[in-house]
Formats: C-alpha cells, sequence, structure tokens
C-alpha cells in the first residue's frame, strides 16, 4: 500500500489517500488502484492527522466534523431511484440502517461489514451514527423472504411496467460448509469451488436490477424459471416481456410463459430439431441480399412457426393441446462460419486421434457418436454428418412469441449484457464475488444489503453515462472526488457544509443534483 497526497486547490488542505500500488508492464511505472481517505496533512507540524477519532481527540455529540459528499451523493441517488422509499417499506424501523450499509459498501467496496463503525465514526450516514458489529450481525439475521419480497415488489412497480426484462443467474462461490445452498455445480467463473447462485431481473430501459433470488449452487438455470414465473406474478403488473438467454430453453419453459401471456425472447440452442430444419428449409433464402443488414454484417429473417402449445391440468385431469404463434429468427454470419468450419474441423481431428489410441476424453463421448463410426478397429467419419454440421456452420437463431424485425430483436438480445454489468458490479465493485459470510443466518440480510448497493451504483451508473460523465470518471473515481466534501455541527448551530470545489460542484450540476447544503 502506498500513501498519497493531494491539494485541494480552493482550501490548500492536503488530504491524504491509501492506494494500492500495481506495476504496469505496458507503461513500466507503478499505477494506483481506488484510494481510501485515510486524514490530513496539519499544516504546522506536516504530520497525518487520521481520520479516526482517538479517545482524546474524539468529537462530542455536539461537536462533529465528518466526510459528507459521497452520503448526498448517494441519498440523492435513492431517492430518485426510489430504493429508498422501498426500503421504507420493507424495513420501517432499521431502512436508514440498511441504506448506510449499502452506503459503505459502494464506496468501500472489498472492506468487510465490521469496520463499517470505523468509517460512521469519520462519515456521514443515513443513520447517522456506527452500527456496532454485533448490531450488524442483529440487524442482518432479522431480514428474511418477507423483506426481500417487499423491497423487489416496490421496484418492480416503480421501474418495470411495460420494460423488457432481462433474467439471468451467476456463480456466487463460497468456502462455506455451512451455507446450505452452497454446491457442488457448473461454475460460471471457472472457480474450483461450491458455489450459491444469483438470480436477477434488470430493466432494459433503466438498468435496475428489479429482482433477485439466491439459488443452489446444484441447480440448473433451465429449472429456475417456473419459480421466476410464481415470483412475478404479484410483482409486475401488465405485459412482462423476458429475454434470456439458451441455456434456459425447455419446451416446459416456453409453455409456462406462454401459459401466462408472458411476451419472450430467448437464444435459441442450435442442437435443436427446430434450429436444423429452419436451417435446412431457409438457408438460401436467408443469404440473399435483401436480408444482408451492413450495420452488423449478418443476413437475418424472420419466420413464423406454429409451436405446439401444451399445458397439463392436474385438477382437471386433463391436457390443453393448441397451435401458439411464435417466431424463429434466424442470422448467418460469414466470418463465424469460417470459424466454426475450422474449430470443427481441429474438433475432428482431435476425436479422430483419441478414438485411433483407445483414449476416449468423457467430454467427446457425444461427438465420437454423430461424427464417427469404428470400422476394423479404425475411426471412420460419417461424412453426412460431417456434411450437415458444416453447412449450418455460422447460423444461429433467436425464438419468439413477438413480432418485429430480425435486426431489432438481435439488438434487443445483444442488449443483455446490461445484467452481465450489473453481475459484474456484484463480484468487482461490491466485492461479493465469495461473501464473507459463514451463517445461515446473516445471509439473507448480507443479500439485500448487497442488492440494495446494486440499485444505488446500477442508477448512478446510469445518470453518469446520461451526463457524460463516464467520460471523465470511473464510477470510483467521481465517488472519491466528492467525498472530501466536510459536513461540521457545532453545538447550538445548524450543521454546515464546508468548501466545495470546482469540480465538485460540477459533477453535483451535472447529474442533475443540488449541491451539499446545510442540513
Amino acid at each position: 500500500m502506498a500513501l498519497i497526497r493531494q491539494t485541494d486547490r480552493r482550501t490548500g488542505t492536503v488530504y491524504v489517500y491509501e492506494a494500492e500500488a500495481r506495476w504496469d508492464p505496458k507503461r513500466k511505472q507503478s499505477r494506483y488502484g481506488r484510494r481510501r481517505l485515510v486524514g490530513h496533512v496539519d499544516p504546522g507540524t506536516g504530520e497525518v492527522v487520521p481520520n479516526r477519532p482517538t479517545r482524546a481527540s474524539a468529537p462530542s455529540p455536539a461537536s462533529r466534523r465528518e466526510f459528507y459528499g459521497a452520503c448526498a451523493l448517494l441519498d440523492a441517488v435513492a431517492d430518485e431511484s426510489g430504493v429508498a422509499a422501498a426500503l421504507r417499506r420493507a424495513l420501517p424501523g432499521t431502512w436508514d440502517q440498511v441504506l448506510s450499509l449499502a452506503h459503505y459498501m459502494v464506496c468501500e467496496g472489498s472492506a468487510p461489514l465490521s469496520r463499517f463503525p470505523r468509517y460512521a465514526a469519520t462519515h456521514a450516514t443515513p443513520h447517522g451514527a456506527p452500527i456496532a458489529s454485533q448490531r450488524s450481525s442483529e440487524l442482518l439475521a432479522s431480514i428474511g423472504e418477507a423483506e426481500r419480497d417487499a423491497l423487489c415488489d416496490s421496484l418492480a412497480r416503480r421501474h418495470g411496467e411495460g420494460d423488457r426484462l432481462f433474467y439471468d443467474t451467476t456463480s456466487i462461490s463460497s468456502y462455506s460448509e455451512a451455507l446450505a445452498q452452497v454446491r457442488r455445480g457448473r461454475n460460471k467463473d471457472r472457480v474450483p469451488l461450491p458455489q450459491m447462485n444469483l438470480a436477477m431481473l434488470v430493466g432494459h430501459g433503466s438498468g435496475m436490477p428489479l429482482y433477485y433470488r439466491r439459488v443452489a449452487g446444484n441447480v440448473a438455470d433451465v429449472s429456475t424459471v417456473k419459480t421466476l414465473i410464481r415470483d412475478m406474478e404479484p410483482s409486475f403488473a401488465g405485459k412482462v416481456r423476458l429475454v434470456m438467454d439458451r441455456g434456459f430453453w425447455s419446451a416446459a419453459n416456453v409453455n409456462a410463459m406462454m401459459r401466462e401471456h408472458f411476451k419472450f425472447l430467448m437464444g435459441m440452442p442450435t442442437s435443436l430439431r427446430l434450429f436444423r430444419d429452419a436451417v435446412d428449409a431457409r438457408a438460401g433464402e436467408l443469404r440473399g441480399w435483401g436480408n444482408y443488414d451492413p450495420a452488423t454484417g449478418l443476413y437475418g429473417m424472420r419466420i413464423a412457426h406454429g409451436w405446439d402449445y401444451e399445458e397439463r391440468r392436474p385438477r382437471r385431469g386433463d391436457v390443453v393441446r393448441a397451435r401458439r404463434r411464435s417466431y424463429v429468427y434466424l442470422f448467418f454470419d460469414a466470418s463465424r462460419a469460417a470459424e466454426a468450419e475450422r474449430e470443427l474441423a481441429a474438433l475432428l481431428r482431435a476425436c479422430a486421434s483419441e478414438l485411433a489410441a483407445g483414449n476416449r476424453v468423457e467430454a467427446h463421448e457425444r461427438y465420437y457418436d454423430e461424427y464417427f463410426e469404428v470400422v476394423r478397429g479404425r475411426p471412420v467419419g460419417r461424412d453426412g454428418a460431417i456434411a450437415a454440421a458444416t453447412a449450418r456452420a455460422g447460423y444461429f437463431a433467436l425464438f419468439s412469441n413477438e413480432v418485429m424485425g430480425p435486426f431489432e430483436a438481435l439488438a434487443v438480445y445483444h442488449d443483455k449484457d446490461a445484467i452481465e454489468k450489473r453481475f459484474g458490479d456484484v463480484k468487482g465493485l461490491l466485492d461479493f464475488r465469495t461473501p464473507r459470510v459463514s451463517a445461515e443466518g446473516t445471509l439473507a440480510g448480507k443479500l439485500l444489503v448487497v442488492f440494495v448497493a446494486l440499485v444505488l451504483t446500477a442508477w448512478l451508473r446510469r445518470r453518469m453515462h446520461e451526463s457524460g460523465l463516464d467520460g471523465d470518471y470511473t464510477l470510483e473515481g467521481l465517488l472519491d472526488e466528492v467525498e472530501a466534501i466536510e459536513r461540521y455541527t457545532r453545538e447550538g448551530h445548524r450543521p454546515r457544509v464546508c468548501e466545495v470545489t470546482g469540480r465538485q460542484r460540477d459533477i453535483f450540476d451535472r447529474l442533475g443534483y443540488g449541491l451539499p447544503t446545510t442540513s
């Protein structure tokens, strides 16, 4: 760690930051990561005065100096996004404490919640006072599914109406053996640890996280959709439009969404007969010049399809069958085709060598069966299967029950990286990649705090983008810039905000929030 000194040109105060130094091999110089304000330089002695007060110098309740800028900014974000109002409804007695912990998580990132009292001793928070470590544990333990439901319901009603909703899951690895949902499964980060999974809905237009749920680590993505549909019923009134990748594909899930009259857009697995039939029947037509899009360099078309809908009704003991209108959005990518052909050729050579040597690889078993037969101990390629696979190289498809242009559908589907960005913040900025939770009783509470912090970061990133501030600052850098704004409280007087620099003023102005004032 290194100490960095930075002078406030307006006030002349020299602030001291702690930062991790990292060597940049390209620039051949040290680079500094995120900074943490640790104190200021005494102009008389030149010594660093730490933020953390000692017993001798701790301010009395009637006299207090605290860093206020980040709190003021995040309070404005919480009010504008609606998460503050949602917390008041979900946790009427402790909402300000939960919001304070979320503030801390956004500002301090990797710091454990046990250090919150030190942070609150020198920083303004919505709660206005430190929360002891024991009290934090009790607070987290008091939060359960009812509070989660109330919070998500409020956010969904405010931001989810009529919006497209991106749905996905991510892996949260854990070292704990005490958490019931931590299981061995398909780890999306390729970390050799057991995990739980985090499922989330993010609004397309707002970029807002609107729903979350923890799922056992050994549950496949495709199995989570049924519960999602059930959970959405009380929260999302009106038309629901879901977007999800091909990992959630199943006929049962398609039928379930149709039963609820949801609109949906899904990636289609290339192993499906539906996909293969579409390519075999329409490939020549697809690659006509009229279906070419210069902007993407792709060919695309919409193909009407009659889905064989099926609904089992256990109470009545019957099955409802019908044809439901749906659409296959079929695309061809010439560059992807060339790459896919090369990859297939390399795969086939590897499989042939493995079969000839008798060293079968478990992951390749399906390819052995599909593309080869063994004749007199030697692998012989199935020419028809190989030719068919080569002919389908470069094709991919989406499936939907909503009418739109093929490239409009593709643009919507690509926008689902919004949820990947939210997962990136969960694991990066909020440091929840491997959560420091070992007790089942506090997991639900910790996850709710993480979700609230995620809402704050998502809304702030959105406002930074709209104002162009994301071209000047990272989110961490922007918070560092405003953090140094101080608020001073003296006995018998109203709190007053100390000096605000031009850069700090510019940030609040461009975000559309009022400057921190006396309160």
